[in-house]
């Protein structure tokens, strides 16, 4: 399985950083537009200012993470100055104590962060507090002094973000009204930020230090720490987002649907009807088929079958041509005389047998004349009964010339 690797952007003012795992652990500086060609393929994790989003503890009496997320706005209530109804709540997560890590962010905060995001491409698979990346070990506070703040994690899933004008106050603050007192403050300074900016008043032990690296390379190196809350919980989930972007299509879909659908039924009843024409065509073929060869027993394939029989009458061409060689040369002298009742005919072997009634003997001489002249052959009377409406006779045509 191939592991992606991760972009790592954090969101200041208009310029950006960033930063590409792909260990060369070179940051980079620009607009957001600028770091998102590197965001293809990769995954996006988006750090945002500690100073905008806050971190607190709900005690929660349920373990159920959906009740849980519907209960923690109106257990916070009455903490926040925001209007909760204004304010996304993403959770941490729950200790033995039954409280839970909740990270408070504007929801105008949010919104904004995303779009800077999807003005230019960017769609981030997670949104993490940047002190949240600082390191943490129980009983100690992580500070990192940086030239426009400092970032204060003080517990596993909390801390604060501090601008850099009153750092010394809220810490010593915040150090003075925590439930527990750090054993000892891990302190590191960013370049640019001198010793001096370190409060010495700060009461517990500290041990600071130059950070030899950028920042986000520090921040960077914590980000396996699975406790870092998500803030793309909720209605900011990618799930939902997505399903926000579909909701306004799902019309134009369910109509989409239902035309595929129609046109399916459609192709399926003309497929129907087309197999009834073509059943009935088979009837009406096999029909064709009897009538014009009754000595056909059975029919298999009447279209395979009635080409073999034209195959063979073809084959037999010359007898055919014969017959109605025949046959046209009987018919002309029988409607020059006149008086002529052609009653049967039978052709076999080249010869042809006819049955007629004439209107007296000299007639039928005279026919019998006419037809050896006309078809070049032996014709025999070979019978003539006289009667009250003419002689009913045989006449015979066969093979030999006259």
């Amino acid at each position: 399985m191939t592991v992606r690797e991760t972009l790592y952007i954090r969101l200041g003012g208009d310029q950006v950083t960033w930063l590409l795992d792909d260990g060369r652990a070179e940051v980079q500086e620009g607009t957001l537009a600028q770091a998102a060609p590197a965001a293809a393929g990769r995954q996006v994790v988006v750090l945002v200012p500690a100073a905008d989003v806050v971190l607190t503890r709900v005690l929660v009496p349920t373990r159920n993470r959906s009740r849980i997320a519907a209960a923690v706005p109106f257990l916070l209530e009455e903490q926040l100055a925001a209007d909760v109804e204004e304010s996304h709540f993403a959770l941490g997560e729950r200790d033995a104590a039954g409280q839970v890590a909740v990270a408070v962010v504007a929801r105008t905060r949010m919104d904004g962060w995303l779009a800077r995001c999807n003005e230019v491409g960017v769609q981030p698979d997670q949104m993490i507090p940047d002190l949240l990346l600082l390191p943490y070990q129980a009983g100690e506070w992580s500070l990192l002094f940086e030239p426009d703040g400092v970032l204060v994690r003080s517990a596993d899933q909390g801390g604060l973000g501090i601008d850099a004008a009153n750092a010394g106050f809220i810490l010593q603050r915040a150090l003075a009204e925590s439930d527990v007192k750090p054993e000892r403050l891990r302190v590191w300074r960013a370049e640019g930020v001198p010793a001096a900016v370190v409060p010495e008043e700060l009461g517990a032990q500290h041990d600071a230090e130059a950070l030899l690296v950028p920042p986000l390379i520090f921040l960077a190196a914590q980000a396996h720490d699975s406790r870092a809350i998500n803030l793309l919980q909720g209605r900011y989930s990618r799930s939902e987002r997505l399903g926000r972007l579909w909701r306004p299509w799902r019309p134009v879909a369910v109509l989409l649907v239902a035309w595929v659908v129609l046109q399916l039924s459609m192709t399926l009843v003309h497929n129907r009807q087309l197999e009834a024409q073509q059943a009935a065509l088979r009837d009406e073929i096999e029909q064709i088929y009897l009538q014009t060869f009754p000595d056909a027993r059975r029919v298999v394939d009447a279209k395979a079958q009635m080409e073999q029989r034209l195959r063979t009458l073809r084959r037999g061409g010359n007898e055919t041509g014969d017959f109605l060689t025949l046959l046209a040369a009987v018919s002309g002298p029988a409607a020059a005389l006149g008086g002529v009742s052609i009653d049967n005919l039978s052709y076999k072997d080249g010869e042809i047998t006819l049955a007629l009634t004439i209107a007296d003997l000299q007639r039928l001489e005279q026919l019998k004349e006419r037809l050896a002249a006309e078809t070049g052959k032996n014709v025999e009377i070979q019978s003539a009964t006289s009667g009250a409406t003419g002689v009913s006779a045989h006449l015979q045509i066969k093979g030999g010339r006259t």
